[in-house]
Formats: C-alpha cells, structure tokens, sequence
C-alpha cells in the first residue's frame, strides 16, 4: 500500500473557518472579548491515487493573534456566551482581554489533521497536520464608564447622575 502524504491531498480543500467574537465589532478595554470559531470536521470527495475517495479534515488546534502583541493557542473552538452558559464579559477558554483602546485585526490559524479513505474504506490517517486561516476580524477597543443614578433614567431624565 503506497503511503500517503500531505502533498497527494493538496488539491482536496475543506472549506474555511469562521471567526466571530462577542461582543460584535467592539470590545471594553479590561474586560474580556470572547473570540470562538464556527468549524467541524470535513470530509470532502475527489481523486486520489486515480481512485475516488475522501480525505476528512478534523480541527485539532486553534491559534487567535488577537493584534495587540498577544496570541493563544487552544485546543477549543470556543463558544457564544450563551452556549457556553456564562453571563456577557465572563472570561472563556478563548477570550482575551486587551489593556489599551485601538483599532485591531484579529486573525485566526486552525490546525486539521486529515485522514482518508479509498472506495469507502475505513479512514487511514495522514502523518502531519495542516493549518489555514479563517477571516480577519477588525476590532475596535474603548474604554466605559458606569455611574449611579437616582432611578432610571428614563422616568426619572433630570435625576441625580442621568
């Protein structure tokens, strides 16, 4: 049986990942920025070795450069606050926080493993992994202020601290 390289599957591609953060766009300097990427493992059909088969990618690694100097790697895509069932802010597995305000561009690198299959077969895996990159997203950190007030400040609009 001939082995299998990274190279004799170049031409079978899964498709890219998303990137998403909450909250969208925008984060509060000092709290965190959850970041968290929509992928699943992929098989995709074509040619191989002159026969059809189907190599499936399974993301194993995701590595956020989150523009301001620091990067993480982490072996979870992450999730919505929501599903994740934390409060908005809470730090995650794959948040950041970032310390001063600025435009950024946060980048994205997932590592796949591949393995394949001829004719049906089981799945052989493939020595080494493969790494690409997901969509950019541009960020804009700020700062935020709270105050307390009489009441709220929409019924009570010229109350103390409204």
């Amino acid at each position: 049986m001939q082995v299998v390289t990274l190279a004799d599957i170049a031409r079978f591609r899964p498709t890219a990942g998303v990137q998403r953060m909450e909250p969208d766009g925008w984060v509060v300097v000092g709290l965190p920025a959850n970041f968290y990427a929509l992928v699943d493992p992929q098989v995709v059909p074509g040619e191989l070795l002159g026969q059809p088969a189907d190599v499936r990618f399974t993301p194993v690694s995701w590595h956020w450069d989150y523009g301001d100097g620091a990067s993480a790697t982490r072996a979870t895509k992450g999730g919505t606050w929501a599903g994740l069932g934390l409060r908005e802010f809470d730090a995650t597995p794959t948040s950041h926080v970032y310390r001063s305000p600025g435009d950024y561009t946060v980048r994205l690198s997932i590592r796949y493993r591949a393995e394949y299959r001829i004719g049906g077969g089981a799945f052989v895996p493939i020595a080494g992994t493969i790494v690409l990159p997901a969509n950019e997203l541009r960020i804009t950190a700020g700062g935020a202020k709270t105050v307390l007030v009489d009441r709220d400040c929409t019924v009570a609009p010229r109350g103390p601290g409204c």
